[in-house]
């Protein structure tokens, strides 16, 4: 049937999805499905090796999807790039046309069309099919020459949009955001759902062997492997969470604790990024939950928040303000990544066992990356773009769309404040409210001078006044810069010595 075909349909690796828009409308009889797997592309950035391990088993996967479906499928495993078997498959397949659907990345769209001009072809581009916002709804936000538009504007736009959670032109319990209900710290005793039972399908298998043979010197650890790479392990696993943690996740959904990196939190965001997931079912299901009275409205709104809301407001963020928004560094920031981000090496309990997360499982989640890992970056003055990247190649969720607008944005004020109002910047008193980490480390949490201090202490207000005249006009920066500017002015000198003296140890690759 190849032989017959004209038309070509160019699958990328996070792109493993049923509804992927460029196979919509075709003859199966006379379209091939191209699929390259590039070891190029794979070294691009030191990607966790668990990462590599999804993509390539999820897109062996998909393939035998398509062809269980009809489909012609022209795979190429294992190869140095993209160029080489992309000219085999031309020659072999002679297609009329190229279709693809839009790329996640910025400048990919073009570099494959670029590929495929230099065959004398055209790339059609149809649209991304795992996202429920366009760039026109974004931009009508934009009308009245507002400078930057908040997540809950967009995020309230999207739930008129799909009717979630809405009784009918109001939302559901009478209120948009029930964040307030969803910052309890953990509780002594607390017990978890096990983990379920994933099933090491044979190219999960496969895959690991292709990553420990050409991308041992990548970061992080394989481990057993329990990431779905099928859509129906997906769908279970989604079950498993539907049914074991959502009734509970918005209540400690900012809960960290020592040896529990999971707790009530989903681990959907790798499945729904490389396509075995779509957000809106998965919304659905949730709002099922709470019409059945299944799990409470908090919990649910605020992982419909998580999906429709955060998760399509940086993707619309990314595709506006790229690729200028990337550079953006507001705040100066030159520091170079601390060593513990790579080894781990460190003796400050909440970074020591983040950091042990993410190597074990390339993920944690939201708020041990944001008030843990960033919020050091940020206080520190860590540089935007290393973070980003740092970010970007560590996480199986971890891509440039995801990073840009999370880590420049929400987590290190990068962009001046377009994504968050105010820093996201907090001393060792939250990690000590909202965790036990603080319980088994040397330092001390409610110490900010000494060498026995917390280094957050210090390094947050030093961040402070670092960034005094900056945040002045911030309204929400109000109570902070007073509290700062009455502090006794030894006492301020001394912080300020302390972060100092930090800041000098990681410019140097000290350990802390």
């Amino acid at each position: 049937m190849a032989r017959n075909a004209t038309t070509t349909v160019w699958i990328t690796g996070d792109q493993c999805t049923p509804l992927n828009s460029a196979l919509a409308g075709l003859d199966r009889e006379r379209t091939t499905v191209l699929m390259i797997e590039s070891l190029a592309r794979a070294r691009q950035q030191p990607y966790h090796k668990r990462k590599l391990v999804l993509i390539f088993a999820t897109m062996r996967g998909f393939a035998d999807d398509l062809r269980h479906a009809g489909w012609n499928v022209d795979y190429h495993a294992e190869r140095d790039d993209f160029a080489t078997p992309l000219a085999e498959h031309v020659a072999q397949h002679r297609p009329q046309r190229f279709r693809t659907m839009a790329q996640s990345e910025y400048g990919v769209d073009a570099d494959l069309r670029a590929a495929v001009a230099k065959h004398g072809l055209d790339l059609e581009i149809t649209p991304h099919a795992n996202f429920i916002s366009t760039a026109a709804e974004f931009a009508e936000l934009f009308a009245r020459g507002q400078a930057r538009v908040t997540m809950e504007t967009f995020y309230r736009k999207m739930r008129r949009k799909t009717g979630l959670l809405m009784d009918g032109n109001e939302p559901a319990g009478g209120a948009w955001n029930f964040d307030a209900e969803n910052r309890l710290p953990p509780k002594k005793g607390m017990r978890f759902p096990p983990e379920p039972r994933i099933a090491l399908r044979p190219h999960a298998r496969d895959a690991i062997v292709l990553v420990e043979k050409h991308f041992a010197e990548h970061p992080g650890t394989i481990g057993t492997f329990d990431i779905p790479v099928t859509r129906a392990d997906a769908l279970a696993y989604a079950d498993d969470f539907f049914a074991q943690r959502l009734a509970n996740f918005g209540p400690y959904e900012d809960a960290m604790l020592a040896g529990e990196p999971r707790l009530y939190h989903s681990r959907l965001s790798p499945l729904i990024n490389v396509g075995l997931l779509h957000p809106l079912e998965l919304c659905e299901r949730a709002e099922l939950a709470y019409r059945s009275d299944r799990a409470p409205l908090a919990s649910v709104e605020g992982f419909v928040r998580q999906l429709i809301g955060w998760r399509e407001f940086i993707w619309q963020v990314y595709w506006r303000l790229m690729p200028e928004y990337r550079r953006r560094n507001a705040l100066g920031a030159d520091l170079p990544v601390p060593s513990f981000y790579r080894d781990g090496d460190t003796d400050m309990a909440c970074q020591r066992e983040a950091h042990a997360t993410v190597r074990e499982l390339g993920w944690a989640h939201h708020i041990v990356r944001l008030m843990i890992l960033g919020n050091f970056a940020l206080i520190a003055g860590i540089d935007p773009q290393a973070m980003t990247d740092w970010f970007w190649f560590m996480f199986v969720d971890g891509y440039d769309w995801v990073m840009v607008p999370n880590v420049i944005g929400m987590t290190l004020h990068a962009d001046g404040g377009f994504v968050g109002t105010k820093p996201y910047a907090a001393s060792a008193n939250y990690i000590n409210k909202m965790s036990d980490y603080c319980g088994g480390c040397r330092y001390d949490p409610k110490a900010v001078v000494g060498e026995g201090a917390c280094p957050y202490n210090s390094l947050y207000w030093d961040f402070i006044a670092r960034n005094e005249e900056r945040f002045a006009a911030n309204p929400r920066m109000s109570l902070t810069l007073r509290n700062w500017r009455g502090r006794d002015a030894n006492v301020k000198a001394q912080i300020r010595a302390r972060a100092q003296r930090l800041r000098d140890t990681l410019r140097r690759g000290g350990k802390l």
